[in-house]
């Protein structure tokens, strides 16, 4: 059975030093066979705070899997942003911003959603592009047909009615339409540091909240994934900080079906 830890929004420069560390205790104790991070390592993109995040990624026992977020891009040094947005992660992070990792029991496809600028004056919004959507096909074409096929990226291709002013990512139709086709069975983001699992055209999209930063939205800790199965029927955990420790708060089951996944009612 595959065990993935998947957190999101870690957002150094705003890390609370004893989350942290507890998070470290309860992968230790947990020992998945890869944790993912789908976004904002930093909260300013400032080379301290990469500093701080790769201290802590130095410190995992585990293989990691991560993707840049919008807070990885510097917000005030413009000349940086526009001209050479990716120079820091590059440098302190991963040569890659669109990674890939293949087991036998599993296929992750990275994205990079977070956009140097755009049209709109909110340059947190995120987009997919066509060339994104053919990368993940191509990079799934010859999965076995019992690989779980996970992509990876920040901002969310669903969101909650409480949670629709953030935005959904562009390009969101035509990504669906292509991850479906490939056989996508999870889309894992982040960006609204709001935990949820949402069942959408057969492939499950769960979020992770803001896993060690203080910067909380009211009545949301601390929490991050846990996800174990396989392609036939999957078990979603939510864990949660409660002051001393992450403990899990809620599990959610989904088996597989004709038309795709489907909530479970027993693992």
């Amino acid at each position: 059975m595959t065990v993935i830890a998947h957190m999101s929004d870690l957002h150094f420069g705003r890390a609370v030093p004893e989350v942290t560390q507890a998070l470290l205790d309860c992968l230790d104790q947990l020992q998945p066979e890869l944790v993912i991070i789908s976004g904002d390592l930093t909260q300013r993109a400032k080379d301290e705070e990469f500093k701080q995040g790769m201290a802590f990624l130095r410190k995992l026992r585990q293989p990691r899997f991560i993707v840049p977020g919008n807070h990885d891009l510097t917000a005030y040094n413009l000349l940086e942003r526009l001209l050479y947005p990716w120079q820091k992660w590059q440098q302190y992070v991963a040569a890659d911003l669109q990674p890939i990792m293949q087991t036998d029991a599993f296929m992750a496809v990275g994205l990079n959603t977070a956009r140097r600028m755009g049209w709109y004056t909110d340059w947190s919004r995120g987009r997919i592009n066509p060339g994104q959507i053919r990368y993940v096909q191509d990079m799934l074409q010859d999965v076995p047909a019992d690989c779980l096929r996970i992509v990876v990226a920040h901002h969310p291709f669903w969101l909650p009615d409480s949670s629709m002013c953030r935005s959904l990512v562009g390009g969101r139709e035509a990504a669906l339409e292509g991850f479906q086709a490939a056989g996508v069975d999870l889309i894992l983001g982040g960006h609204v540091h709001l935990a949820y699992v949402q069942p959408l055209h057969g492939m499950l999209i769960s979020h992770a909240g803001t896993t060690t930063s203080n910067r909380l939205i009211q009545g949301q800790p601390n929490s991050f994934n846990v996800i174990r199965g396989d392609r036939e029927i999957l078990k979603l955990e939510q864990m949660e900080w409660r002051g001393t420790a992450f403990v899990p708060v809620q599990q959610q089951f989904f088996k597989r079906a004709a038309g795709g996944w489907q909530v479970h009612g027993n693992f």
